[in-house]
């Protein structure tokens, strides 16, 4: 069972740490300021927003599980902003975030402008991907020491990925409204 924290042995420092992460809070908080309408992203009929960040650093060996529980608990900090200021006319709208473990950086906030694209959306049994759902004691809020409001929906799965050209195996976390 994988628990994906990051133990490289490195005591290295990584150089701009906290400039990165300030303009890491800084950039995701410009993007959910407010929510996205669904007439500018009508063809996908989601909006969804990746890490504002550098692959090469948020997935490096060098940088500390305390800067990934920053990114994870910014967005889920701004995901929650995003459901809080809805309006009634908004209140249909799913939203959630995915975290993507080892890979952190494939990781996105998303906002579902029609609830009814989450029916059939978590059954991914191919030969190409398959998600099995992760033991229910997981938690990736205690893993991590995530603060996660109660009302929120947490699904955890181990993805596999296994393509011609291709083989990746890691954990998804779907926190937000799930239902």
């Amino acid at each position: 069972m994988h628990r994906w924290k990051f133990d490289n042995g490195s005591k290295k420092k990584t150089r701009g740490i906290k400039r990165k992460s300030r303009t890491f809070a800084k950039s995701i908080t410009e993007y959910t300021t407010s929510l996205p309408s669904p007439e500018d992203n009508s063809y996908l009929g989601y909006w969804h927003l990746h890490m504002p960040f550098n692959e090469s650093f948020i997935d490096s060996k060098n940088t500390s599980n305390s800067v990934r529980k920053l990114c994870m608990q910014t967005m889920i900090n701004r995901m929650q902003h995003l459901i809080d200021i809805r309006t009634e006319l908004e209140k249909d709208y799913r939203i959630y975030i995915l975290i993507s473990l080892p890979k952190l950086f494939d990781s996105q906030i998303v906002v579902l402008f029609d609830k009814e694209d989450l029916k059939g959306f978590f059954d991914r049994d191919t030969d190409e991907q398959r998600w099995i759902p992760l033991s229910p004691e997981r938690s990736i809020e205690k893993e991590w020491g995530l603060e996660i409001p109660k009302e929120l929906v947490i699904k955890g799965y181990k993805e596999i990925i296994n393509d011609e050209d291709y083989f990746h195996e890691g954990e998804l976390w779907f926190i937000g409204e799930l239902g």
